[in-house]
């Protein structure tokens, strides 16, 4: 865990930049300076944990090694790019052609543009089979935001293709909400590790994704 006075340091921005009176996040220079911040942020957390890892190795002692049990084990991070496997195309015709799809049917379209199986996508989302069938096979499910957001994620998209799926289920990315910021911050990144995006999440005081 970072320290007091880091999470203090580090959550004066969101009371600096927080407005919960606008709704939808653009990249302007406000919202680039922001990122910067959790960028900083980021950083300073990598850094302890790199010293924390480093102090815990040294008290390890060899016999332990003797007793190590594999269900200890973290899960094994996705790392692994999805978003190399497509070219995006946003030109106006595409958008048009694309307008009246409800979220279902973007969401699936979405997945098959990326040559990717159904389980590689709802697994990473932390969204179980039977929630992903229901979303499959009901045109007109509505997810939660939370929901959305995780498949955004999921997909690797980026921060204009986001708002469109979003869009898509009824939702917006808003400046209102400091989740959608930290996400907004990793999309803008390309930063789809759902590890390290809920360790921010959380370290904000803001709920993490199911995973």
């Amino acid at each position: 865990m970072p320290s007091k006075e880091l999470l203090e340091d580090v959550g004066k921005y969101i009371d600096k930049y927080y407005r919960p009176e606008m709704d939808d996040i653009k990249m302007d220079k406000e919202m680039r300076s922001i990122f910067d911040k959790i960028s900083l942020f980021r950083e300073k957390r990598k850094q302890l944990k790199n010293k924390e890892n480093t102090e815990n190795q040294i008290e390890i002692d060899e016999s332990m090694a003797e007793e190590f049990d594999e269900s200890t084990m973290d899960k094994v991070k996705f790392t692994k790019s999805m978003s190399s496997t497509i070219a995006t195309n946003r030109n106006i015709d595409d958008l048009m052609n694309h307008m009246e799809e409800t979220f279902s049917q973007r969401l699936l379209r979405m997945i098959d543009e990326r040559d990717l199986t159904d389980s590689q996508v709802y697994t990473k989302a932390g969204v179980d089979r039977r929630h992903f069938s229901k979303i499959r096979n009901d045109i007109y499910y509505t997810p939660s935001k939370k929901v959305a957001l995780a498949f955004s994620i999921a997909l690797e998209l980026s921060l204009d293709e986001t708002k469109d799926l979003l869009g898509s289920a009824g939702f917006a990315l808003s400046r209102s909400s400091k989740t959608d910021i930290i996400v907004a911050y990793f999309l803008e990144n390309k930063i789809y590790d759902m590890f390290e995006i809920n360790d921010v999440l959380d370290a904000y005081g803001e709920a993490v994704f199911k995973l």
